[in-house]
């Protein structure tokens, strides 16, 4: 599946796997459908490693491709509460731990 609003990289990636003519392929609005097209067999899907949702039913298998993908928390540069410090921990513990997308 080809995914709607997919970053640049994956963009390039998925556009040279669909050049390859070794695939076929369909679009899919959104990331949610996608993985509801996946959950009902009807496809596979390239995706950032950021959005697995860890919740056991798919399967993450990694892509090695040359393309990169970042991703970015935005806070506020003054911003010191200790609840958004608390977050940062977090998520870099979970991310830290999470094979699928390493820091």
């Amino acid at each position: 599946m080809v995914g709607g609003g997919s970053p640049a990289a994956l963009k390039a990636v998925q556009h040279r796997l669909i050049a390859s003519g070794r695939i076929a392929y369909f679009n899919s609005p959104d990331h949610d459908t996608t993985l509801t097209n996946v959950a009902a067999g009807r496809g596979v899907c390239l995706a950032p490693g950021f959005l697995n949702d860890h919740s056991g039913q798919f399967a993450w298998i990694p892509f090695d491709c040359p393309e990169h993908f970042s991703c970015v928390l935005c806070t506020h540069r003054e911003d010191r509460r200790e609840s958004v410090a608390a977050f940062l921990r977090t998520l870099k513990r979970l991310y830290a731990d999470a094979v699928a997308f390493p820091l």
